[in-house]
């Protein structure tokens, strides 16, 4: 009987060094499972945190070269629309100092100078309507849209427009980001597509405001084209928290849809 007793303490010692063993190497791996899992979970977020890095810093350069876009177009046409006339004012007005003039002369003069004064006058209000659509500020997104297309709309480029937004739910900041947009994407039909059809549709379905826009011209012929007509509709999509698809290809024009959240 000693003997069996003696037997069956050793085993039991072997059974618990054995598990004493088991916990401690399951530990070390629950520990190492741990780390390593931490560690994937780290460098995900790091990769997480670097694309939004990398998106924010494509937005804000989108936005620069924009902002520098349009303060290169105001100056040129400051320079070529504003500058030049007052240039013909300021001589004309000079020439009027002389004593040797004919009453004829003068009035030639004088009716240059009210020329020249009248189309100042009338590019600076065209100047000033670009930074700041009055109508957009008075009236809204719908009617300064409305207004473009009736500037642009004739015998060349047919162009549907509607609007069925709920604009009081809009701030001005949303409506003008929006307005460029659709700017832009006139600008670009007319200058490069060779369309004569246009259509734009603002609508709104459940919690988005969405926004078609569609032409017939030569579409994009390669990703660098895409890449370049699109880089500052990007970063004012980006800035309203919207999404937006491009269809196109060559000789079968453009159809844009823009999605965004209504906030």
């Amino acid at each position: 009987m000693p003997v069996i007793l003696q037997i069956s303490n050793t085993s039991i010692n072997y059974i618990a060094i054995g598990l004493m063993i088991f916990i401690i190497l399951f530990s070390i791996g629950m520990v190492i499972f741990f780390l390593l899992s931490r560690k994937r979970i780290t460098e995900a977020d790091l990769e997480v945190r670097d694309t939004q890095i990398k998106a924010q810093k494509d937005v804000m350069s989108a936005t620069l070269v924009t902002q520098e876009k349009e303060r290169q177009r105001i100056a040129r046409d400051l320079h070529d629309e504003i500058s030049a006339k007052l240039n013909v004012i300021a001589m004309n007005t000079n020439m009027l100092k002389e004593e040797s003039l004919s009453l004829e002369e003068r009035e030639m003069l004088i009716s240059r100078i009210e020329t020249a004064t009248g189309k100042t006058l009338e590019n600076a209000r065209k100047i000033a309507h670009n930074l700041l659509p009055p109508v957009l500020e008075k009236f809204g997104l719908c009617a300064a849209l409305t207004e473009v297309v009736k500037s642009i709309k004739g015998d060349k480029i047919d162009i549907h427009f509607s609007c069925d937004w709920n604009e009081e739910q809009l701030n001005p900041d949303s409506q003008l980001h929006v307005y460029r947009v659709i700017q832009e994407l006139l600008n670009n039909t007319i200058k490069y597509a060779q369309s004569d059809k246009v259509s734009i549709v603002l609508h709104e379905e459940n919690h988005y405001r969405l926004i078609t826009y569609s032409d017939n011209g030569i579409g994009f012929q390669d990703n660098a084209q895409i890449g370049l007509g699109t880089s500052n509709i990007s970063s004012r999509v980006d800035l309203l928290n919207g999404t937006y698809h491009l269809e196109t290809s060559d000789g079968n024009g453009v159809i844009y849809t823009f999605k965004f959240p209504k906030t």
